[in-house]
Order: C-alpha cells, then structure tokens, then sequence
C-alpha cells in the first residue's frame, strides 16, 4: 500500500511533465448536451497506443465538478462506479492495452431526473511510468430546454449559402462556443469543430458529400444556435 501511495504522490507532483504516448479519439466533443428525462448520457471513446508499447492503465478522478443530484460511472473493459471522497486508484485492476491494440472507455452520467451542468475530471496513467500521463474532462449539460435557436438570434452569420469546402462563420457569440457540429439530414452528426476562441471562424467542408446540412453551436451555458448550410459540389 505504501508504495502504491507513494507512486499515486509521485503522478500528482511529474503532472505537467508528461511523456504521454497514448490518446483518446472521441466520437463527440464536449459538452454533451441531453434531457434529465432520459436515465443516462454517455460521452465514449478509443483509447489508442502510440509508441507499441504495452501498458497497464490506471485512472484516478476528480468529481468536484458533478451536480450533486448526478452520479457517473467510468468503463473501459470493466464499468467502476465513481464515489466522492478519497480515492485510490491501485484498487481498481489495471486495463492492458497491448502493443498495437486498443482499449474503449466511456463516461456514464446518470440523470437521476435532474436538470443541471456536470464535469468529470480524469487522469489516465501507465503504471510502469506514471508520467506518461493523459488528463480528459467528460462534460455534460443536463437541460429540458434543448431547442436549437436560429443563429441569426444571437447576431451569429453563416455563410456562404450554398458553400463548397469552406463555412465562414462570425459573431460575438461564437467566442462563448464550446462545441460546434454540422449535422445531416437525418440528424447524424457528420463533422465536428474545434471551439474558435473568437468573433470569427472558417470551417473547411472538403469530403462532405453535396446536400443540406445543419451547423449547431453549443454555447457555455448550454443553449444551442443552428443555421442551415447547403454545400453545393
């Protein structure tokens, strides 16, 4: 036990030094946004090996961010339930990831019927060397108001329509935007952007096939914008 403490004050304190040769590819990006009607939200992803060397993956976890009426569950190959309190990540097995494979991992935030924001923090670690180290949050906003408002609403432009590989986009609210995805006609999200930090963003739509789409910015306070995009081939 001593040494596992010690190895756990040891990740705290080589934090900022990471050798990190491992990365996440998620299939959404933060924030998830659902209705506190539905049970549970998930925000998942594949963990991928990037220097084939085997590792033995630990996490520890920060639930300071988490609504009080929400509880979230971690999972990879095995699902832990994630309590408050002191935490001691060597009591949980360690997940292989080999060589050349990969591992899934997914956060599961319960509703429990509660509007509300959640963050999860987590720090996933190698065990042999706990600076190679990767740190992720798992946001979500919990809200029975999940209509899209127009864009133009908020003073936010879209544009050119139709438009062939690239969406210019400009407004003041775009620099409170944390997640921006352009959506099919059946609802699939087909490509996400990164959040601009600005008034003003070009968005490149090169390998989108011709059709109609629909651009949706998340903003900080969970409300959502959208405005029709058209690319024309």
């Amino acid at each position: 036990m001593k040494t596992h403490v010690l190895a756990f004050i040891l990740v705290l304190a080589t934090a900022g030094a990471s050798a990190q040769t491992f990365y996440i590819d998620w299939t959404k990006p933060n924030p998830i946004t659902g209705k506190p009607s539905i049970a549970s939200h998930k925000r998942d992803g594949t963990i991928r090996n990037s220097n084939g060397k085997a590792k033995e993956l630990y996490f520890r976890y920060d639930l300071s961010g988490i609504n009080e009426k929400h509880t979230a569950q971690l999972c990879m190959t095995l699902c832990w339930f994630l309590f408050p309190g002191e935490d001691d990540p060597y009591l949980r097995p360690g997940q292989n990831l080999t060589e050349t494979g990969t591992l899934p991992i997914y956060i599961d935030l319960s509703t429990n019927a509660s509007e509300g924001n959640s963050t999860l923090k987590v720090t996933l670690f190698d065990k042999t060397d706990t600076t190679d180290a990767l740190n992720f949050e798992a946001q979500f906003v919990i809200t029975e108001n999940t209509s899209v408002r127009d864009a133009q609403e908020l003073g936010v432009t879209v544009g050119p329509v139709p438009t062939t590989d690239v969406l210019s986009v400009r407004g003041e609210e775009l620099v409170h935007a944390t997640m921006i995805g352009l959506y099919d006609a059946n609802g699939e999200l087909v490509r996400s952007f990164g959040s601009p930090q600005s008034s003003s963003a070009s968005l490149p739509l090169t390998g989108l096939a011709a059709g109609s789409y629909r651009l949706v910015m998340t903003l900080k306070n969970g409300s959502m914008v959208g405005s029709p995009v058209a690319i024309v081939r």
